[in-house]
C-alpha cells in the first residue's frame, strides 16, 4: 500500500489498520502506521545477512521501530521499544495491523 491517498482515513482516537510505504526521502518524517522495506541495502550488498527487514513506525505512537522479516510476514509479534507505549500488533498479509492483547 503506497502512501499518498491510498488509505481511508482513520478516526482521530482509532490507531491505523494498514501500513503504508514511504520511500527513503519520507523516513525522518514516518507518521503511524508508516513502513520503509530495508531491501536497498541487501540489494547494494551492504547487508550480507539482513537482520532487519523494515523501518516501522509505530501505529500507536509513531515511535520508529526496526522490525524482522518474520515480524513484516507475521510470523512473529511486534511490540513497541518506546516506554509509554503499549503497542503489541502482528502485521498480517504484509499489510494491515492486528493488534493483540498487553497482558
Amino acid at each position: 500500500m503506497e502512501k499518498p491517498g491510498s488509505q481511508a482515513p482513520e478516526s482521530a482516537n482509532s490507531p491505523p489498520t494498514a501500513l503504508c510505504r514511504v520511500d527513503e526521502s519520507s523516513i525522518s518524517a514516518m507518521d503511524p502506521g508508516d513502513i520503509f522495506l530495508i531491501d536497498k541495502l541487501e540489494a547494494a550488498g551492504l547487508n550480507s545477512e539482513p537482520t532487519f527487514h523494515a523501518i516501522l513506525a509505530c501505529p500507536l505512537c509513531g515511535n520508529q521501530v526496526l522490525i524482522s522479516a518474520a515480524q513484516y510476514f507475521g510470523y512473529a509479534p511486534v511490540i513497541c521499544a518506546a516506554r509509554a507505549c503499549s503497542g503489541f500488533f502482528r502485521i498480517i498479509d504484509e499489510g494491515r495491523f492486528v493488534y493483540l492483547p498487553v497482558n
